[in-house]
């Protein structure tokens, strides 16, 4: 209790003071009583009482020690008087907290998506308990359905483990589709991961046994869904919801907090791995050995560590592979297969797509930013040097009646951290819409990102540290400069001494040097990812994608059976190739550059691979005008026809990348090249090529070219459902949609649709090196700002300290133009410092960045040159308006002045 009275007298002052009073009172009083007692006069009685009870005043501070948090009053008086001191000086108050609220709240931003994506945890009950089984230490992360099965009947590492995967299920009843993002969970998933239900249930095991039985499929929908579809039930279970032309029937909902594993998109509707087969009858994953779509989660006991929860899964693996080993494989394949185990990595982050392509984008400019913060940094440190070398009378007062120079510089580095929290607060708000605004250049148009960027601890640690990190990078050292003084010699001085002399302000300029190499490091930075981005957008793609529509139709619900699913499709490609607006039409498996891709291995005709890589080409399914269709060169050979079907010998086109590889320079007409796919008989497929293409971007524009195989078509043995159609428009993309839609409808009202331009596509390609370059750029242009505003305040901060030593010059007959030189003389030399030191760094740090170029080396000497030429001339401009200034002086005032 006693340290709750000491804290809370802090608030109570001058109530206390009242109290210690009457009490010192008091006691003399009674010593006055005393005195006078024994017969010694009333006035000789209170002399020597107040003699014999000492100094009142110190006797009063101890009392107050005793009765308060002595530290804590101290650090409140230095408090108070911080803020009165910056509300003095509003003019540098302002420019210091500017500086730090775009600094740090930069560096905010960043790590405000960072931490959702990346560091966050999973909002289920102790998320780090969870482990992810993977196939290997890196690379894929995802299991076939058998294995699972495998995993979830004979695994004893775990005390419980769940599989799950995103999926997108189309709610429409046909037409053009209207998704919800959804998810195949087996029948522990909510359980394991200790979600319960906000309504109704979650699933069993049982629930992941349906095979068709009398109770129907069902579902489990999340808390946004059900508020966004069924905003008028009140208690939605036993209601239905249409998934793929089937209905589901709702038997749980799940609480708010609760999105999904993947952080950076949410789950609508959870629906058992069990009913795949009835969504997907034609092309199952369920018992395919070769399909690998799942991930799988275990939760560790109490007490049990990753490591010995791994060496479980070890000894477990020979046997779950051997059970699952595809049948079709070769003996050298089934060899390799069984020597697959099992990896375990922390789970409790959850996954998030977006953080993994973007993480090293992030974190660069994470580090850009982290340097214009330190730009910052200096600028401020400057200024509190300049108010340090104004404030040395003040200084010296105090230390002279007895401040020590330790208690000084706390009250300095209290003002500093005043700072700093002011600027972190503004930072930290600054950060709230920056982090949305950066957010918002990430996300592909298809799948709109969903990330929690609500506060939290991780979020709130790191803008305090912030604030005290930044407090001490620009408050220590001018706390101890400005305390760093010789007594006698200050206070001899009258208040103009303080700017007197030609010190050479070593600290001040030392760090203006390295403002200018930090600004050369983030310019030069800034224009490699510029012209990375112009390399890529001059890039020739191997196609062109303007005024080309992408049309994704699956036939699934209303064609059964091979011959229906490709006489659907057919008929589409006629229709839209009979669109007076299409000027052609052509079909595909994939699109280039959609994030998806195939791939096998070849075996061409007198080639002898050196390693399995040596076969390994990316595949393509296309209709006959696909290249046309595309505007993607033929070198040689022909296109693919009509008459390239089942019937007729197995037909490729491959790309030149591929020719080159496979056949040097033999001309690759006519050769064969032989793939994984297998023919009625279970051998081989062989394919004869008949054509070569130029080479064309298989996923993105920064890649080498890959070698790439297209097939045919009408020779697919077992047509998806699904399949994209490229329709080039002779007029506006958006006009031609509804035309399209109705030529479909012709076909069938029931087939799904799913429009996307070409153009759009492609660009996704280059989010990231857009916004690294409209980030970069934006910082770099901040940092030399600020560079120049150190370079003007130090260069104006030296004419004011040789305000004397000019107007004598001047007087004696110097021209502006050798006064300017002699102001300038400096900022040259550290230019020339802060360059060398910025061309060293940029070297050293462009390793770091080497992987976000494209055609451009990180010491490319045009760069390089560029950068430091911006740099000087901009500094150059912000040194001379104060050295001209200086040439302007009027040597008798300047003189009167002294």
């Amino acid at each position: 209790m006693a340290w709750y009275h000491r804290f809370h007298n802090l608030f109570r002052r001058e109530k206390l003071d009242r109290r210690i009073d009457d009490e010192l009172a008091f006691h003399v009083t009674e010593r006055v009583d005393e005195l006078t007692a024994q017969g010694m006069s009333e006035k000789e009685a209170l002399r020597r009482a107040r003699r014999q009870f000492g100094n009142y005043t110190r006797q009063k501070e101890k009392t107050r020690e005793a009765d308060l948090l002595g530290w804590l009053e101290t650090i409140a008086q230095d408090v108070r008087y911080g803020f009165r001191t910056l509300a003095a000086n509003p003019g540098f108050t302002a420019t210091a907290v500017l500086s730090l609220m775009l600094g740090i709240g930069a560096n905010t931003a960043i790590f405000t998506v960072l931490n959702a994506l990346l560091l966050r945890s999973l909002p289920v009950e102790d998320p780090q308990a969870l482990a992810q089984i993977t196939p290997g230490a890196f690379g894929d992360d995802e299991f076939t359905n058998p294995i699972w099965q495998q995993v979830r009947d004979h695994q004893q590492a775990f005390s419980g483990v769940l599989a799950y995967s995103p999926a997108r299920f189309d709610l429409a009843a046909g037409g053009e589709s209207h998704f919800a993002e959804g998810l195949w969970v087996s029948g522990d998933f909510f359980r394991v991961l200790g979600v319960p239900a906000l309504q109704g249930r979650v699933f069993t095991k049982d629930d992941d046994q349906y095979r068709g039985g009398p109770a129907g499929p069902v579902a489990v929908i999340s808390y946004s869904f059900w508020k966004r579809n069924f905003p008028d039930d009140a208690h939605v279970i036993g209601k239905t919801v249409r998934l793929e032309r089937h209905q589901f029937e709702i038997v749980g909902v799940t609480p708010p907090w609760f999105t999904g594993l993947d952080v950076d998109k949410s789950f609508d509707v959870a629906i058992p791995i069990g009913y795949e087969p009835i969504l997907h009858p034609d092309h199952s994953m369920f018992n395919e050995r070769l399909g690998w779509w799942l991930r799988i989660l275990g939760r560790l006991p109490a007490g049990e560590t990753v490591q010995r929860a791994q060496d479980r899964m070890r000894a477990l693996a020979p046997a779950v592979y051997r059970a699952t080993v595809p049948q079709d494989f070769e003996a050298d394949s089934q060899k390799q297969y069984l020597t697959n185990t099992f990896f375990l990595r922390p789970a409790a982050t959850g996954f998030s797509g977006t953080g993994n392509k973007y993480r090293t984008a992030l974190f660069t400019l994470m580090g850009i930013a982290g340097l214009v913060l330190l730009i910052a940094c200096a600028n401020i440190a400057n200024l509190l040097l300049a108010r340090g070398s104004a404030r040395q009378r003040e200084f010296s007062v105090r230390m002279s009646i007895g401040a020590a120079r330790s208690r000084v510089i706390r009250q300095l580095m209290t003002e500093s951290l005043l700072l700093a929290v002011l600027g972190a607060a503004g930072g930290f708000l600054i950060a709230m819409w920056g982090s949305r605004l950066l957010v918002r250049l990430l996300p592909a148009a298809r799948d709109p990102l969903e990330i929690n960027l609500s506060p939290d601890p991780h979020l709130l640690a790191f803008t305090i540290g912030a604030a005290v990190l930044t407090a001490l990078l620009f408050g220590l050292a001018p706390a101890f400069r400005a305390t760093r003084i010789e007594l006698n010699q200050v206070l001899k001085e009258s208040a103009s001494a303080g700017v007197k002399g030609s010190s050479r302000f070593n600290l001040g300029k030392a760090l203006v040097a390295g403002q200018v190499a930090v600004s050369l490091v983030l310019l030069v930075g800034a224009g490699l990812f510029l012209g990375t981005l112009r390399n890529l957008l001059a890039v020739n793609p191997g196609f062109d994608s303007h005024d080309v529509l992408i049309v994704n139709a699956n036939v699934q619900h209303v064609a059964s059976g091979k011959e229906q699913v490709i006489r659907s499709h057919s008929e589409i490609l006629d229709r839209l190739q009979a669109l007076p607006d299409v000027a052609s039409a052509a079909s595909s498996a994939l699109t280039p550059m959609s994030g998806r891709g195939w791939n096998g291995r070849a075996e061409a005709e007198g080639f002898v691979p050196e390693s399995p890589h040596d076969s390994m080409v990316f595949l393509n399914r296309v209709s006959p005008g696909y290249f046309k269709t595309l505007k993607t060169p033929l070198l040689a050979g022909r296109d693919f026809s009509d008459r390239d079907n089942a019937s007729a010998p197995p037909a490729m086109v491959i790309n030149e990348s591929a020719a080159r590889h496979f056949f040097g320079a033999e001309n690759p007409i006519g050769k064969t090249i032989s793939t994984d796919e297998r023919d009625a008989s279970n051998a081989k497929k062989i394919y004869h090529v008949i054509g070569v293409t130029k080479d064309a971007k298989y996923f993105q524009l920064e890649e080498n070219p890959v070698r790439t195989a297209y097939l045919a078509a009408g020779q697919d043995p077992d047509p998806d459902p699904t399949r994209y159609y490229e329709v080039r428009s002779r007029g506006p993309l958006d006009a031609l949609t509804p035309s399209i839609r109705t030529a479909i409808a012709q076909v069938n009202r029931g087939i799904s649709l799913e429009f996307r331009s070409f153009d759009a596509q492609v660009g996704e390609s280059l989010l990231q090196p857009r916004m690294v370059a409209l980030l970069s750029s934006l910082f770099g242009a901040l940092a030399l700002m600020l560079a120049m505003v150190g370079l003007y305040g130090v260069t104006n901060y030296a004419v004011a300290r040789r305000r004397g030593e000019i107007g004598i010059r001047i007087a004696l007959g110097a021209t502006g133009r050798s006064v300017i030189w002699l102001m300038l003389q400096d900022v040259a030399v550290l230019l020339a410092v802060g360059v060398l030191v910025g061309l060293a760094a940029s070297l050293a740090a462009g390793r770091l960045i080497h992987s976000l170029l494209y055609g451009l080396r990180p010491n490319d000497p045009l760069h390089l040159t560029g950068a430091a030429f911006i740099l000087v001339v901009a500094a150059a401009l912000a040194a001379y308006l104060p050295a001209r200034r200086a040439a302007r002086l009027d040597p008798m005032t300047a003189l009167r002045d002294e």
